[in-house]
């Protein structure tokens, strides 16, 4: 009888703790914003790969990146798919990986974000967003997100990107900001 009655309480216990710590779990959206440059993409994904081995809740890879190009070939693979082949399925064990297959740009990266949150997610349950990027493009990407989703504050996880040109380059991006959100936010 005193067995059972253990057995019992360990199972209450159990279902309450479980109740608690499982259902309740929030998850980690790591999104990756694609680059037409494999090699800059390929520092994004190992820095997605990092981040993601050192987190312990249950995590969502959501790969972001279509064709720039519209004069690119019908076969030409989509920036999101090229990330997904740098990924090899032994450094991603029970990682959900979402691929996003139709921005152009980081404006359009995060307009994607947005619509497959508010059809996966309720508003009680908003995962955790961590933004994985590169360095040089940190600044135009963060406007570019407060301007898409102005309510919510992700985590950034930059990679070193080995192009110096790129800093350059993005004083020239800064000044597209205002009207890559007004473009963006139509498609909402």
């Amino acid at each position: 009888m005193l067995f059972s009655k253990g057995l019992i309480l360990f199972y209450i216990v159990y279902m309450v703790l479980y109740t608690v710590f499982c259902l309740s779990t929030k998850h980690d959206v790591h999104v990756v914003l694609g680059s037409a440059d494999e090699t800059i993409l390929g520092e994004r994904i190992q820095a997605a790969i990092q981040y993601i081995r050192s987190t312990d809740n249950p995590n969502i890879l959501f790969i972001s990146g279509g064709v720039k190009n519209a004069l690119a070939g019908a076969n030409e693979m989509t920036e999101a798919a090229k990330a997904a082949n740098m990924l090899s399925t032994d450094k991603l064990e029970n990682v959900q990986i979402v691929l996003e297959e139709h921005a152009t740009n980081t404006a359009e990266n995060f307009v994607y974000l947005k619509r497959w949150v508010n059809r996966n997610f309720s508003q009680d349950d908003l995962p955790e967003l961590i933004i994985t990027t590169s360095d040089f493009h940190k600044n135009r990407a963060e406007k570019i997100f407060q301007g898409i989703l102005p309510d919510v504050t992700p985590t950034w996880n930059l990679s070193k990107s080995s192009c110096s040109q790129c800093w350059r380059d993005e004083e020239i991006h800064m000044k597209n900001v205002p009207m890559d959100i007004y473009r963006a936010t139509l498609m909402m």
